[in-house]
């Protein structure tokens, strides 16, 4: 005989079912509140057309190496420095808190006057310049005839 029973304590074990309409009910309100706070990431693309030693590049400097110009712009947080051969340019430094594009435009034309040929910039930035600053100074430097942008750094 079970000892339970005769005492009189034995259970009854009911089925019961979890209640989840609570639950549910939080979800309801905080997917949408989530979607509409989410800060969805855009992205910006930079189109860079970058010196390329192809067929016709590689020859036209084995016959003439004299095409082949260097010519360097240095950012830096306080202005310009640009280096080329057969130029000695004086530092650009900034107007005010705004740099000095004009000036570094004409500096550029004056290469271009030189050696038309020359397409290629290497633009070396500073480290604390800021991102904004870079591409204006590309688009400048397209404006003035140089497609073929690199950046050093």
């Amino acid at each position: 005989m079970n000892l339970k029973k005769s005492m009189g304590r034995e259970r009854q074990v009911k089925d019961t079912d979890v209640n989840i309409i609570p639950v549910m009910n939080i979800f309801l309100l905080l997917i949408p509140f989530l979607l509409l706070t989410a800060a969805f990431v855009r992205l910006a693309v930079v189109e860079l057309s970058l010196p390329s030693l192809g067929k016709n590049r590689t020859k036209q400097i084995q016959q003439d190496p004299k095409k082949l110009i260097l010519v360097i712009l240095v950012v830096k947080e306080n202005g310009f420095q640009l280096k080329s051969p057969g130029f000695k340019f004086v530092p650009v430094n900034k107007v005010g808190n705004q740099y000095n594009y004009p000036r570094i435009v004409e500096q550029l034309n004056q290469i271009k006057v030189k050696y038309p040929h020359a397409e290629d910039i290497i633009i070396s930035p500073d480290a604390r310049v800021k991102y904004n600053i870079i591409i204006q100074v590309m688009d400048r430097c397209r404006e003035s005839g140089f497609p073929n942008v690199s950046l050093s750094g």
